[in-house]
């Protein structure tokens, strides 16, 4: 008997990469559609904050049409690269308050900050919604794109950077809310009418360990007390 089997064994019950794109799924806030829509481009360039030896600049805003991001560039003197952080704006953990701080302002008074861990929710959030990546770049030129959600509301929108142990105090930038709303007009879909993709649950696998039993020698870890349901068998 050979030691390796000659047939494959079944392949595992775990998702897999999609092989065709389907229609959008919703939930703007969750990040850019940028696999579904063309964004409308502002090109607005001006400085965020700045110390002898930092520049955090605004490059441009993608507008989608429920959302926007910054795509925000940091330049520096010195070296801006620490191995330990995944990128100079990492609230995926408890932000650092001494480390780059970005957020957002609404004329409704309505904001949004990387000071706070942020997620992708399923549901729809109560409030306003910033998340930066994890960017990239080099020693001296760094970038992230800030994604948020909702569009803001007619009239300013602030930008706030602050970057402490950078030398750079909490710093407001103004931008007009009215305008970056009214661009969303401007975003296209690229494939419209694409099918919504289907559902499908995957089985459920009771996991169980046998130990020694008396009676007939094996019985399942964790089996349901008298009257409770198990889970379905695959």
């Amino acid at each position: 008997m050979n030691f390796f089997e000659e047939e494959p064994r079944p392949r595992p019950l775990f998702p897999v990469p999609e092989k065709e794109l389907h229609g959008y799924p919703g939930r703007p806030w969750t990040g850019a559609p940028a696999e579904y829509i063309v964004p409308a481009i502002l090109p607005w360039s001006l400085p965020l904050g700045r110390s002898e030896r930092t520049i955090v600049a605004l490059r441009s805003i993608d507008v989608w049409p429920e959302a926007l991001t910054l795509r925000v560039s940091v330049y520096s003197r010195d070296n801006l690269i620490d191995e330990s952080k995944s990128g100079l704006v990492d609230h995926r953990r408890v932000p650092d308050r001494n480390a780059l701080l970005i957020g957002v302002l609404f004329a409704d008074g309505g904001r949004a900050g990387s000071d706070t861990i942020s997620m992708p929710s399923p549901t729809k959030p109560d409030t306003p919604v910033l998340r930066a990546d994890s960017g990239g770049g080099s020693s001296f030129h760094f970038r992230h794109d800030v994604f948020i959600w909702p569009l803001p509301p007619d009239g300013p929108m602030q930008v706030v950077v602050q970057w402490l142990e950078r030398e750079i105090e909490e710093t407001r930038t103004e931008l007009d809310g009215t305008l970056i709303r009214k661009s969303a007009a401007d975003a296209k879909e690229i494939w419209p009418g694409l099918p919504k993709r289907v559902h499908h649950g995957l089985p459920i696998r009771r996991v169980t360990r046998r130990t020694p039993d008396a009676s007939d020698g094996w019985s399942a870890f964790g089996a349901p007390e008298a009257g409770g349901e198990s889970a379905p068998q695959a």
